[in-house]
């Protein structure tokens, strides 16, 4: 009986379902939770099921970068020493297992054969393009919505639109080396390039263009200098053409909206007062809603050049909000000269309740001139309260303050929720409740709750791999991890299930999944 049950076993575990759970996994990461989280258990259990532990064991204990890369997860273990949320150090312990599972399993078990290898990476790729598609559709109402879609974000219909534009940053830089032995693969891989490109544009992900650009700069960086090759101009030149030209773009754009209100007028170009005491607080492209308001002179010439009324009955606000904040985001005066420069365009935006005209332009330029205005703004100490770059900006200045106050060591793995509490009650101005976050850092987040010395095992033990991909040419793993690394800087990567999945699955199968990890080889 106990040898049938031995037999039955290795029917149902060994090479071939472990390769079918990696499936389930790569399927899952930009569609569900739920088949990342089967995948992996399945994983597990496979593994253990395999049986021959003591030397599964005893290979991991003798793969240093096996071992130093579950280190990642040790430090925040350890982190649980001086914490005093414990509830939340455990759940935040939780999240992080595939830190410590994915390096164990994928060091000691099957080396993937280099067909089934590529084919697991190229799944990975058709599921982050399947998943952009039924997003699109989604959007465009011709599939039903996983999600009911409010704003261009929820695009992304399965996971957080960041780690879905870290994901399809990533496919960019995979498509070129695995769809590309015939003519019908390179056309495959030119096309869906194209569209990943036009999804983040049309998704508006400025992270996941400037997490691409940057990924191509260091990679360009690499031909240049270390292998002294004409690749390398031939990539960072264009990238440094189109930084210069959005910078000219960028401030062109600033000089011609930004309001000049350094010779203050007391009156309209008609004769009337401009309003002292403005009751309208907005803050659009850099101006203040109240500079240079005439509010008799808004009412009048709105009223003369559109049907819609001023003093709008649809909701509380009205027409005249939105047209005064329109108004602001061109850098225009509010009064009868400023509602006259208009364009048919500009009316038809305010009529449909468009209250800043770069929000009529649903592309990544607009965003980008968006997120400059959001940092103007914040230097100008304008509430930085729905602006996604200025709250980060006020999420880093608050993680400065409490690795201040303990630098060293930190307030332990469960207490940075804790901690980030006390500094909102503290600062109770600078964002409303539902804007209250974390850091959005992830080297600032691991300060907090490790301190110094923490922040500084947990890269040790991250970029220790660093060495060995170079010396493989391990062009996957070093590409992830260069993703990962700069997601870091506007995201809590790893306090989520979908993000630590992405750094710690991925890397960890690039690093020991393959027989074949050489760049050399992936042809």
């Amino acid at each position: 009986m106990l040898e049938k049950g031995k037999l039955f076993i290795s029917y149902i575990t060994g090479y071939w379902t472990h390769l079918f759970f990696l499936s389930l996994i790569v399927i899952g990461m930009p569609f569900s939770k739920f088949l990342m989280s089967l995948g992996t258990i399945a994983l597990i259990v496979n593994w253990l099921l395999e049986g021959g532990l003591i030397s599964k064991f005893k290979s991991f204990f003798n793969n240093r970068v096996a071992l130093f890369s579950t280190g990642v997860f040790v430090v925040f273990f350890l982190g649980l020493i001086h914490t005093q949320d414990f509830a939340y150090g455990f759940k935040d312990l939780r999240i992080k297992i595939p830190l410590l599972v994915f390096p164990v399993i994928f060091s000691t078990t099957h080396r993937l054969k280099k067909p089934h290898y590529f084919l697991i990476v190229r799944l990975f790729v058709l599921s982050v393009l399947a998943s952009s598609l039924y997003g699109f559709l989604a959007y465009q109402d011709i599939l039903p919505a996983k999600k009911e879609v409010n704003q261009i974000r929820d695009i992304s219909q399965f996971i957080s639109h960041i780690r879905f534009s870290m994901m399809i940053v990533l496919s960019l830089f995979l498509i070129p080396k695995l769809f590309n032995k015939n003519i019908p693969q390179k056309v495959f891989s030119v096309i869906t390039s194209l569209w990943f490109l036009y999804f983040l544009s049309f998704m508006e992900s400025a992270t996941g263009l400037v997490l691409g650009f940057v990924t191509l700069f260091f990679i360009s960086l690499y031909y240049l200098f270390k292998k002294k090759s004409i690749y390398g101009f031939a990539m960072i030149a264009p990238i440094l053409i189109s930084g210069f030209i959005m910078g000219q773009n960028l401030l062109s754009t600033y000089n011609t909206v930004k309001l000049d209100v350094s010779d203050k007028q007391e009156t309209t170009k008609s004769g009337n007062a401009y309003d002292i005491d403005s009751v309208y607080y907005f803050f659009d492209n850099g101006n203040y809603s109240n500079d240079y308001m005439c509010e008799k002179e808004l009412e009048t010439s709105w009223n003369s050049i559109s049907d819609v009324p001023y003093y709008g009955v649809e909701d509380e606000y009205g027409t005249k909000y939105i047209l005064i904040r329109y108004l602001t985001s061109k850098g225009l005066r509010k009064d009868k000269e400023g509602v006259l420069t208009l364009t048919n365009r500009d009316i038809t935006n305010i009529e449909n309740k468009i209250p800043n005209y770069l929000h009529a332009n649903s592309n990544i330029v607009s965003r980008i001139h968006l997120l400059m205005f959001e940092i103007d703004g914040y230097f100008q100490g304008v509430n930085s309260g729905g602006n996604s770059l200025a709250q980060r900006l006020q999420y880093w200045k608050l993680s400065k303050a409490m690795i201040q106050e303990s630098p060293f060591f930190g307030y332990g793995t469960g207490d940075v929720p804790l901690e980030f509490k006390k500094q909102y009650e503290a600062n109770k101005k600078c964002l409303d409740k539902v804007y209250q976050l974390r850091s959005h850092n992830q080297y600032l987040s691991t300060t907090i709750a490790l301190g110094l010395v923490g922040l500084l095992f947990f890269l040790f033990f991250v970029l220790y791999p660093v060495k060995t991909a170079f010396r493989e040419r391990n062009y996957f793993y070093l590409i992830c991890l260069c993703i990962a690394l700069l997601s870091f800087i506007s995201e809590d990567t790893l306090e989520t299930q979908d993000g630590v999945f992405f750094f710690a699955f991925l890397t960890n199968f690039f690093l020991f999944s393959s027989r074949n990890r050489y760049l050399k080889s992936v042809d």
